[in-house]
């Protein structure tokens, strides 16, 4: 066979060969954009499930006459995993209200009317629950708390019940007030710092 006669029986096998492999790139590109399009739409899922048990935990600290009281409480849609209640003063972690008073320079003599809820790693508060981590009615007590407001600062750290994001919810500090909480993708390790009122009951 001459070399015209050859060229022209590999012509049509290349121009098959083009056709099946757009074919082939065409299939491709359609797959990805499935799996794409699957892909998108899990996390639309994802996110409309969380947005609908979000829980949102904030602090309160509320005065009247003669007591002050801390509570926790969550306003959100969803129930709440508390992974740790940290309270610092100047910085440095207090384990126990006892200490917390030392630290601010109470002595152990004097006697408080009060009251407290110690709350342990995992505990979950209920769409619309609190929990009054402290109250007291000692005005020596209340005036100290009060005086030394702007050096105290409470933190917590909390979780969905399904998996996903967790937040840090902050009250109080140095120029700090009440804030929405922070989103972070797990908790800190910080449940030994987990802040408790020291006393037996």
């Amino acid at each position: 066979m001459s070399d015209p006669e050859e060229r022209a029986a590999e012509a049509p096998a290349t121009k098959l060969f083009r056709i099946d492999l757009v074919i082939a790139l065409c299939a491709l590109l359609v797959s990805s954009l499935a799996t794409a399009a699957s892909v998108w739409q899990s996390r639309v899922v994802a996110q409309q499930l969380a947005s609908q048990i979000w829980p949102y935990v904030a602090f309160q600290t509320s005065y009247h006459k003669d007591s002050v009281t801390l509570t926790i409480s969550n306003e959100g849609l969803g129930p709440a995993r508390v992974r740790w209640i940290r309270v610092l003063i100047d910085g440095k972690p207090q384990h126990t209200f006892r200490q917390a008073m030392r630290t601010l320079g109470l002595s152990d003599k004097v006697k408080m009317d009060a009251t407290f809820s110690d709350l342990s790693p995992g505990h979950v508060i209920r769409v619309g629950g609190s929990t009054d981590l402290f109250r007291i009615n000692t005005p020596a007590v209340v005036a100290l708390i009060l005086k030394n407001y702007k050096r105290t600062r409470v933190e917590g750290c909390y979780c969905p019940i399904i998996d996903g994001n967790c937040w840090i919810t902050v009250s109080g500090g140095p120029g700090q007030g009440s804030s929405d909480p922070q989103t972070v993708a797990a908790c800190p390790d910080y449940t030994d710092q987990m802040f408790t009122s020291g006393f037996q009951p």
